[in-house]
């Protein structure tokens, strides 16, 4: 059982970022991710995505750096490696569930209960948002282009924060991503 990693070259947030795998498990991973310090919120379905200045946290934990074919290749035969093509239908199935597991009746374009994973980015969309809350009572983040998108978000967000007190005591913790229909 080992967790890999290649080296950092796609930029985002003004930095580059390199992706972290497991050859084995994702209980393996997210422990691997928590040592090392890796914020849960970049982990992305079946690998985390990790900043180049956390790489000798990674060293540390003793991830073993591979190049970027090898790294595919490592998680393709793991079984664990959800295919670019099938991300879309993952992360509708996820979304369902944490809904299901809420009890919101209309599932939005992509949910996430808790704070392991991230949904995808908002949208160039009028009305559309994304909103994170990291703590139950803690403010929340909002994306929106415009008065719409914030008006929406945060009409979800009362209504996340009701369902998540029903069933739980607390506010809501996690992401969502939605807009208007397409």
């Amino acid at each position: 059982m080992t967790v890999y990693a290649d080296t950092p070259r796609w930029p985002r947030h003004g930095m580059l970022w390199g992706h972290l795998i497991s050859d084995t498990s994702l209980s393996e991973l997210h422990a691997a991710a928590e040592r090392a310090g890796l914020p849960p919120r970049s982990f992305d379905l079946d690998h985390y995505d990790w900043p180049e200045p956390a790489r000798e946290s990674l060293v540390e934990t003793g991830v073993r750096f591979v190049g970027d074919r090898e790294l595919t290749r490592i998680l393709l035969a793991s079984g664990l490696r959800v295919k670019l093509l099938d991300r879309p239908t993952a992360r509708a199935r996820r979304s369902a569930e944490h809904a299901a597991a809420l009890g919101l009746d209309t599932v939005p374009r992509d949910l996430i209960l808790g704070l392991r994973g991230h949904v995808d980015p908002l949208p160039a969309q009028p009305g559309a948002f994304r909103l994170t809350r990291d703590r139950p009572e803690g403010p929340p983040r909002i994306e929106a282009h415009d008065a719409a998108g914030r008006r929406a978000a945060q009409e979800m967000l009362t209504h996340l924060d009701a369902l998540s007190r029903a069933r739980t005591g607390r506010g809501f913790v996690g992401q969502v991503m939605d807009g208007p229909p397409r």
